[in-house]
């Protein structure tokens, strides 16, 4: 899989065989819209899996920030920094349990079976004012139970992502 723009553009990174990535035309969609919105300087991806989203970010210059729950995968993530010349800043963890910093934008993209009611509640207690969700997802969410306000929604195919601002 190759990196879709910004300073590595077209760099080659491994996939973790756990990990489902996101497509790349749905990556390229998402920072452009996110160039439209706002320029944000923290970005966090909650469910890193491939890390493919926070190396994106990375790409685009944001101070990023990944979380994964398994060691293997993360060793992984963490050499796929290092090919960039970059030091992963990866925290191997629960991502429902992580509380150690907020961000102006956090990418969410569990496997898609969880329930996203609380996820998308530790992700607000993470956001700063006015920060960002990207919910990827295959599925409706009903989010008028959040403090949220639905900027974009875009389907691709089976992929639906929703651009959210805190209130």
């Amino acid at each position: 899989m190759y990196l879709t723009g910004g300073e590595f553009k077209g760099y080659k990174i491994e996939i973790p065989k756990t990990a489902r990535p996101t497509l790349s035309k749905v990556r390229e969609s998402v920072f452009n819209m996110l160039d439209n919105i706002k320029h944000s300087d923290s970005f966090l991806d909650m469910f890193a899996g491939s890390a493919i989203m926070g190396l994106e970010a990375c790409s685009r210059g944001y101070k990023v920030a990944e979380l994964e729950i398994n060691r293997k995968t993360a060793d992984i993530i963490k050499q796929n920094y290092l090919k960039l010349g970059l030091n992963a800043n990866i925290t191997i963890c629960n991502a429902l349990k992580y509380k150690e910093k907020t961000f102006d934008v956090i990418y969410i993209d569990p496997p898609w079976q969880d329930n996203y009611k609380p996820i998308i509640t530790h992700a607000i207690e993470l956001l700063n004012d006015n920060g960002l969700i990207i919910i990827e997802h295959d599925k409706i969410i009903d989010f008028s139970e959040f403090n949220l306000e639905q900027l974009k929604s875009k389907k691709y195919g089976r992929c639906l992502i929703d651009i959210l601002r805190k209130n």
